[in-house]
C-alpha cells in the first residue's frame, strides 16, 4: 500500500510569494489501476523508438516581407526575448512545414528568433548534448516523436522525464546502465524550458491534429481565438485544502470558480465544467493516462475518461494545471493530457493551448511559484523554469517522486493574455489617403477583458532613417498614452507610407502588438 501522506521541507523552497497553501502534509497519489490502460515501460517505448545515431538538419528560415526584413536575421533588438531551437520528426516535418513556418514568424513578430532542425532518431543523451550546442537559448518546442529520456524512481516507477533537457548542465547518471537514469545530483536546476507536441495518436506524429494545433495557436496570437482571465480550481476530496490553487496569483480572484465540496468533485459536474470559457483550470484528482477518477461521498467513484475530451466534448479552457498522476504520460497512446490540447476533427472546437501535468504518479506543489511569476507577465513556460529553480539547488527523494515526470505540453511561449490582442478596424490595412490635413481616426475591436486599456503605435517610412521604418534599427517613432477607448485621433507626418499597431493592457500587463496594418498619404 502507498504511504498515505508525504512530508516536506518547506525550509529549502524558495518562495516568490508567500505561500497560502500548507504543503508540510500532502495526501499521496495514487495511479488508478483498477480500470484504463496499462502503463508504459521503458522496454515498450524503446521497442517503438529504437535507440538509434542522431541526424538533425537544419531547415530554412521562413519569408519575410520587405517591411519585416529586420526579422529575418537574428539581432538583440528585434529578438529580446532570445533564441528558440524548434525540433521537428523528420518523417512529420514535411506534410507540418507550412505550420511551423507560421509559428516562426508568429514567435519572431513577438520577440523571438526561432530555429527549426529536422531531428532524425537520436537517443537522449545525443539530443541534450545537440541543445547544449546551440547556447545560448531559452527553450525548445519539440514536434512530433523526439527523443524522451526516461528516469528510475527508488520505488522503481519508470518514466519519462523532460528535466533531463532543461537541466543542461547537470549530472545525470544511469548507474546500472539498463538506458534509464537514476541518479541527478549536481547542478539540477533547469536553464531552460522544453515543450512538448507529441500527438495522442500515430505514435506522437499525427500532423493533422498539429496543423489543427497551430491554426488554433496562430489564430490565439492575432486575437481571433478569444482569450479568459477566468479561472477554476477543482478539487477532490484528497486536496480540498488546496482551495483555489492559489490561481487569483496569475488572474483575479474574482473570476475563479473554486469546487471542492466533497459532493460536488463528481465527474458529471467536472464534464459541465469543461464546457465553460475559461482562460485557466486546475484540476485535482486520481488519474492514469486514461482517465480521471472522482470520489462521490456514500456511492461509486465517477470517471471521466479520455474519449470524453476526445470524442464528445472537447475543453473549453485555454491553459491547464492536470495534478491527475500519470495523465500527461504523452508517450502512451491516447494519453489523457494530450486531449485536453489537441482537437480531433469535427464537432466542438477545443482552445486548449498548454497543459502541465505528470507523466508519473505524482504532480506539481507549490502552485505559489508557478502562478506568481505570471501574475507578473511572464508566459507558461518562463513560469515553468521559475517554479523548478523554487525547488532548490538539491532535489530529495520526495521531490524526485513526485515532481520528475512534470512536462509541459503545448507552447511554452504564450499565456491567457496573449490572446488579448485588438484586432484594428480602420484605416483598413493598404488604405490610401489623399486628403489634407492628414488627420486619421485609427479604431480597434475591443478586447473581451474587462478594464482592458490600449497603446497604439506609429511608424512612418523614412521618418527616423531615410528608407527604413524606425523598428527596422530597434527605434520607435510615436506611442501613445494608455487609453481608455478603442480610437485613437492622429494627424500624420506627410506624404509617405504609414503603418499603426495596437495592443491591450489587461491586468496590468502588457499584451503582444497586432499586426501592422499598412496606409499611405499621396499629399
Amino acid at each position: 500500500m502507498p504511504i498515505d501522506f508525504t512530508r516536506f521541507d518547506l525550509s529549502k523552497i524558495r518562495q516568490i510569494r508567500q505561500f497560502k497553501i500548507n504543503y508540510e502534509s500532502v495526501r499521496n497519489f495514487e495511479t488508478v489501476v483498477t480500470r484504463g490502460p496499462v502503463l508504459q515501460t521503458y522496454v515498450d517505448f524503446v521497442h517503438l523508438n529504437p535507440l538509434l545515431l542522431m541526424k538533425t538538419t537544419e531547415q530554412p528560415r521562413p519569408e519575410f516581407s520587405d517591411d519585416l526584413k529586420h526579422l529575418r536575421s537574428e539581432s538583440t533588438f528585434a529578438f529580446p526575448k532570445g533564441k528558440v531551437i524548434v525540433l521537428v520528426n523528420d518523417g512529420l516535418y514535411p506534410a507540418i512545414k507550412a505550420s511551423v513556418d507560421q509559428y516562426v514568424r508568429d514567435l519572431a513578430y513577438e520577440g523571438y528568433f526561432a530555429v527549426v532542425y529536422t531531428v532524425l532518431r537520436g537517443t537522449p543523451a545525443q539530443l541534450r548534448n545537440f541543445l547544449k550546442g546551440k547556447r545560448p537559448i531559452v527553450g525548445a518546442v519539440m514536434i512530433g516523436s523526439i527523443p524522451a529520456a526516461w528516469y528510475e524512481d527508488t520505488d522503481g516507477a519508470e518514466f519519462p522525464c523532460d528535466l533531463f533537457f532543461m537541466d543542461l548542465d547537470g549530472d545525470w547518471k544511469d548507474t546500472d546502465a539498463d538506458g534509464k537514469y537514476n541518479e541527478h545530483t549536481t547542478n539540477v536546476l533547469p536553464e531552460v524550458w522544453v515543450g512538448r507536441l507529441w500527438t495522442p495518436t500515430s505514435g506522437g506524429n499525427d500532423a493533422a491534429l498539429i496543423i489543427d494545433y497551430f491554426s488554433r495557436n496562430h489564430k490565439f496570437r492575432k486575437g481571433r481565438f478569444g482569450c479568459s482571465c477566468e479561472g477554476l480550481a477543482y478539487v477532490d476530496d484528497d486536496w480540498s485544502g488546496f482551495g483555489d490553487c492559489a490561481l487569483d496569483m496569475a488572474i483575479p480572484a474574482a473570476g475563479i470558480e473554486v469546487v471542492t465540496d466533497h459532493t460536488q468533485t463528481d465527474g458529471d459536474r467536472f464534464k459541465v465544467e469543461l464546457d465553460q470559457h475559461r482562460g485557466w483550470l486546475q484540476v485535482c484528482t486520481h488519474s492514469n493516462p486514461g482517465l480521471h477518477s472522482f470520489k462521490v461521498p456514500g456511492a461509486p467513484t465517477e470517471y471521466v475518461y479520455n474519449t470524453y475530451l476526445r470524442d464528445t466534448n472537447a475543453p473549453n479552457a485555454y491553459f491547464y494545471n492536470l495534478f491527475a498522476c500519470s495523465s500527461a504520460l504523452f508517450t502512451q497512446a491516447e494519453y489523457m493530457a494530450g486531449w485536453y490540447i489537441f482537437d480531433k476533427a469535427g464537432g466542438q472546437v477545443s482552445n486548449g493551448m498548454a497543459a502541465v501535468g505528470s507523466a508519473k504518479s505524482g504532480s506539481m506543489l507549490y502552485f505559489e511559484n508557478f502562478y506568481a511569476p505570471m501574475g507578473a507577465g511572464k508566459v507558461v513556460g518562463d513560469a515553468y523554469v521559475d517554479w523548478w529553480k523554487c525547488l532548490g539547488l538539491t532535489h530529495d527523494a520526495n521531490e524526485i517522486h513526485w515532481h520528475y515526470g512534470m512536462v509541459l505540453l503545448g507552447d511554452p511561449t504564450i499565456n491567457w493574455f496573449t490572446g488579448a490582442v485588438p484586432v484594428p478596424r480602420t484605416p483598413r490595412n493598404g488604405s490610401v489617403f489623399d486628403h489634407f490635413p492628414r488627420t486619421m481616426r485609427l479604431s480597434w475591436n475591443p478586447v473581451p477583458i474587462a478594464g482592458a486599456k490600449y497603446r497604439v503605435e506609429i511608424d512612418a517610412f523614412g521618418a527616423k532613417n531615410a528608407g527604413k521604418w524606425a523598428a527596422e534599427t530597434g527605434q520607435t517613432w510615436l506611442v501613445s498614452g494608455l487609453l481608455n477607448t478603442t480610437s485613437y485621433d492622429h494627424v500624420f507626418v506627410g506624404a509617405q507610407r504609414g503603418r499603426w499597431r495596437v495592443r491591450s493592457i489587461v491586468n496590468n500587463i502588457s499584451a503582444p502588438w497586432s499586426d501592422w496594418s499598412y496606409f499611405r498619404f499621396t499629399v
